[in-house]
């Protein structure tokens, strides 16, 4: 059934490459930063990461976190991202070293690692099993859930959408990616908070479309 949808959005967008990064610890850092603000305000703070080579890891664990605040203040929440930063980092280079020592374990063993540490709830969880790690699971966000209830027409729960998509998608790493990609790009295209129906793509295969539309 979720296949059906990802075909569809897949025949517009085709491979947007997302999660966009340059490095596995780009993608942890973007995860956190992003939390409660937008991509736009995200990019602003890893470009100045990236001006000052602050997208590792080993360097947010051993940068002054008052400095750190200052790089990454237009994510918003900056105190409190910069103490998740820290977190992360730090949990990450003493259990594991880097990043690639996380990859093809005990799927349970990284999930429970990862959702232990303080800052990282579950869509950061997820967020980074898939993007930074290559675990096949699902995102789900308030793009997802405004999406998929307009277009079934039906109050899917998270964790129905997250168990269906991934017994849908079997393993498909990539898939998982776009999908999640493909529907953050149509939710700031198209689906938004005050939908723009009529130019959408999707309009004749979605009920809220024929719902609103007669």
């Amino acid at each position: 059934m979720f296949r059906e949808l990802y075909n569809e959005l897949y025949q517009h967008y085709g491979d947007l490459e997302w999660w966009p990064s340059e490095s596995d610890d780009e993608t942890v850092i973007g995860c956190i930063l992003t939390q409660n603000t937008s991509w736009n305000n995200v990019k602003k703070s890893i470009d100045i990461l990236r001006e000052n080579d602050m997208l590792d890891l080993k360097k947010i664990r051993d940068v002054d976190e008052i400095k750190l605040q200052e790089y990454i203040k237009s994510s918003g929440y900056y105190t409190i991202k910069a103490r998740y930063l820290k977190n992360i980092a730090n949990d990450i280079i003493d259990n594991y070293h880097k990043l690639e020592h996380m990859k093809n374990r005990d799927f349970n063993e990284i999930r429970s690692f990862i959702k232990n540490i303080k800052g990282v709830g579950n869509e950061t969880m997820d967020s980074i099993l898939l993007y930074a790690l290559n675990y096949p699971v699902f995102v789900i966000d308030a793009y997802t859930l405004r999406l998929f209830k307009r277009y079934y027409n039906k109050n899917y729960t998270s964790m129905y959408i997250k168990t269906e998509v991934e017994r849908e998608f079997a393993g498909d790493v990539f898939g998982l990616k776009n999908f999640h990609g493909m529907i953050v790009q149509l939710s700031k295209e198209y689906c938004k908070k005050k939908a723009e129906c009529y130019n959408c793509f999707l309009k004749n295969s979605c009920f809220y479309f024929s719902g609103n539309s007669k």
